[in-house]
């Protein structure tokens, strides 16, 4: 996506970028070895000892589907700063095609330019786009005067999309109407795009994200703000960009000449070809590198398995004797580090998930509502069905009413600045996962949708009479009702540990500090070396230990009048539950000592309270003084970790919900 720029970059700065590519690729390929055979082994693991489970409703699949395309239009587009009439299509999977009408005329309907929308935002005014502008430009200073050809749009209702390091692309819809279902649905394909690798459970997408972690790590990045979103060749970009970022300042942006006024805009141009370069260079190298790991990922499945009972019972030996002596050093982070913070972390982060996940079933009870007043007794069957299926509808990617209770699960600006002063993790950290959030809790509310009209759908005629009719519906929608309640808490559930998680576990990985685990090799034979690996050990155990502690706390500490699911007064599916939370959690002890924390009043859903630091220090001395009670509900917490049976999520193993 973006410009196609070839006269910014000589030879010297393309061999540059080939060097920093191949450079990553080579760091990067031993690193994802090393964490397939451990997640390789995980999965087989599960698959040979654990009992299958019963599906959701959303992961079943013999539901209503979408069309091959969402939208599709002949729309002015500026591409590459130039205004031209282009076919552009959405499609079913979320992918963005444009066409332009000369190139189609000359090359045929094949000649088309895919939009990647991965980490875009996308706006619908100038100057909103202009202050996403002025941030890719931060380290330019002086008077902006130069104007993008994107701004002068020919229509009074432009939707604009940025990339991090591509030029804009502006689209010139006719209509307020038309230019609210573009944006709707671009910001759709914006989040089905970012979050894919992590919707992914397979050991291979596992794999990557943690080798793209470990890689930062080994080079110095983890403090970046760049965001591992898209698939495994977007991601890589976006590693390779970053290291290449203060090389174009420093080096390469000072030698262009440019006015002083149009140096932004000459930035921007820079950026697209260098995107473009190393996008075109990634997809080569990525070629190769998948063939060789292709074979890799054979062998190992062999060998694992070919051993997997001894694997299995030498890991749980290894996990056990690092359980035993990491013991105290844990404790005392979780004690030290993890606790004073965690409960107004824990708010921050649920007041806006629950917010948004409540106007999403009141939306839902809304509609199903307005469906079963919207059915007549004296409509035919088909105008009926054409009635529910109109209502139903508006859980599309297109709904704006949709997308305002799914923006309600984004943490406020203050949320985001409070978590960044307090535990130096950048919001941009866990943007993947709000986005896949509100992917998966837009899915779980279409599904439920395309589930009414399924079994509005099975019956051939309705009675005449009206009781009956809405009996009919009524029973439709609560066992829809019923689906979607179970659906949402446990989607819940997970997102807002998965959130803490990514924003506590460095803190505390940082306050066990650096451990020796090279004593742990002694234990393993030279073939078992492969996919057995003491430091991935250590760290899920690490994981599992703040996993359970945080869904302790969230057990104890998230109040059921937390922004609940509403229910109405005819609906027989109960929403009392808040929390779902494993069975062990039964067996650890309540510390009757941190009942002062403060929560959110209910009905200030949307406002988050952060606490002072005259309440923050209340509450530190509250634990001084109860250090003894919670070190040992904390030895209660460990003593339930099992690495064998890590967390499980509702999600398939495929990551398709």
């Amino acid at each position: 996506m973006g410009a196609r720029f070839t006269c910014q970059l000589n030879s010297k700065e393309h061999n540059f970028i080939s060097e920093c590519v191949a450079d990553i690729l080579d760091d990067l390929t031993p690193l994802y070895k090393h964490h397939y055979c451990s997640h390789l082994l995980t999965h087989l693991r599960r698959k040979h000892t654990e009992p299958t489970e019963p599906r959701p409703h959303i992961q079943h699949t013999d539901v209503l589907t979408h069309g091959g395309i969402v939208i599709e239009e002949t729309l002015p587009q500026c591409l590459d700063g130039i205004w031209t009439y282009c076919h552009l299509q959405v499609t079913s999977s979320f992918a963005v095609e444009s066409r332009n009408a000369r190139e189609v005329f000359k090359g045929g309907w094949g000649c088309k330019t895919e939009l990647t929308l991965s980490g875009c935002h996308i706006c619908t005014s100038v100057p909103e786009h202009r202050e996403l502008v002025y941030d890719m430009c931060r380290h330019i200073t002086g008077r902006f005067r130069d104007k993008l050809a994107c701004w002068d749009c020919p229509t009074a209702f432009p939707v604009l999309i940025q990339h991090p390091y591509s030029g804009p692309v502006c689209l010139a819809t006719a209509s307020y109407e038309e230019q609210t279902r573009w944006a709707n649905i671009l910001r759709a394909a914006t989040q089905h795009q970012s979050s894919v690798l992590w919707r992914d459970e397979s050991p291979e997408a596992k794999a990557f994200l943690d080798a793209v972690s470990s890689l930062k790590k080994l080079r110095g990045k983890c403090h970046s703000e760049a965001h591992s979103v898209g698939d495994e060749e977007e991601v890589l970009i976006g590693i390779v960009m970053e290291e290449m970022i203060p090389y174009l300042k420093e080096e390469v942006f000072p030698r262009i000449t440019a006015h002083r006024s149009r140096r932004r805009k000459a930035w921007i141009k820079l950026l697209s070809e260098v995107y473009e370069t190393v996008k075109l260079q990634v997809k080569t190298a990525m070629v190769v590198l998948k063939e060789e790991l292709s074979l890799f990922q054979s062998d190992m499945e062999e060998r694992i398995s070919a051993g997997l009972e001894q694997a299995n019972l030498l890991q749980d030996r290894i996990a056990h004797t690092i359980t035993e002596d990491m013991c105290e050093p844990v404790l005392q982070s979780l004690q030290h580090v993890v606790s004073p913070r965690l409960h107004p972390t824990l708010q921050e982060v649920a007041v806006p998930i629950c917010d948004g996940f409540a106007s999403i079933w009141e939306c839902f009870l809304e509609t199903c509502d307005n469906v079963i007043d919207a059915a007549s007794p004296n409509t035919s069957t088909k105008d009926i069905k054409e009635e529910v299926l109109t209502l139903l509808s508006s859980f599309g990617p297109d709904n704006s009413r949709m997308w305002e209770c799914l923006d309600r699960l984004e943490l406020s600006s203050e949320g985001r600045s409070w978590l960044q002063n307090t535990w130096g993790v950048h919001s941009e950290t866990w943007r993947p996962l709000l986005l896949k959030a509100q992917n998966d809790l837009h899915k779980v509310a279409d599904m439920c949708a395309k589930m009414f009209w399924r079994l509005v759908s099975r019956y051939p005629c309705f009675s005449i009479e009206s009781s009956q009719l809405t009996a009919v519906l009524s029973r439709v929608k609560d066992k829809v009702l019923k689906n979607l309640e179970a659906d949402m808490l446990a989607l819940r559930s997970e997102i807002i540990l998965d959130v803490m998680l990514q924003i506590t576990l460095p803190a505390f990985q940082q306050g066990v500090n650096e451990q020796n685990l090279s004593c742990y090799d002694a234990m393993i034979s030279p073939e078992q070396a492969l996919f057995i690996h003491p430091d991935i050990i250590f760290n899920s155990i690490m994981k599992d230990n703040l996993s359970t502690y945080i869904q302790t706390e969230m057990r104890y500490f998230l109040p059921q009048h937390l922004v609940p699911l509403p229910v109405s007064a005819g609906s027989t599916c109960s929403c009392s539950s808040d929390i779902s939370e494993p069975a062990y959690h039964k067996l650890l002890p309540r510390c009757d000592s941190q009942e002062t924390f403060v929560y959110a009043s209910e009905g200030s859903s949307s406002e988050s309270e952060t606490l002072t630091p005259s309440s923050m220090s209340e509450r530190e001395d509250t634990l001084r003084s109860s250090e003894n009670s919670e070190k040992q509900r904390l030895l209660n917490v460990m003593k339930y970790i099992r690495f064998s049976e890590p967390r499980r999520s509702y999600r398939t193993e495929s990551g398709k919900v």
